[in-house]
């Protein structure tokens, strides 16, 4: 499963994110789509290990009040969603 992420994250673009996080009613600042997109190339693998115990508050300073909140639910969604696939 780690190689399968490792090649999705490797040919991630910032449109797909910012198209992701539009499904999600997320509209995301430039400043928004250039910290997720350089934070979920440089972190996801510290993400997927310890997703349990991810401090996702410690990024909250980087959205704005309404998209994090929106970003923490879709987070935990997300992790209670895959959790089978990533133990």
């Amino acid at each position: 499963m780690n190689n399968l992420v490792k090649n999705y994250i490797a040919k991630l673009s910032k449109e797909q994110v910012v198209s992701f996080a539009l499904m999600h009613d997320i509209i995301l600042s430039d400043k928004e789509i250039d910290f997720t997109y350089s934070f979920i190339k440089k972190h996801w693998q510290d993400i997927l290990k310890d997703y349990d115990h991810f401090d996702l508050d410690a990024y909250q300073n980087h959205y704005s009040p309404a998209n994090f909140a929106k970003i923490k639910i879709l987070f935990k969604e997300y992790s209670e969603k895959f959790k089978p696939f990533l133990n």
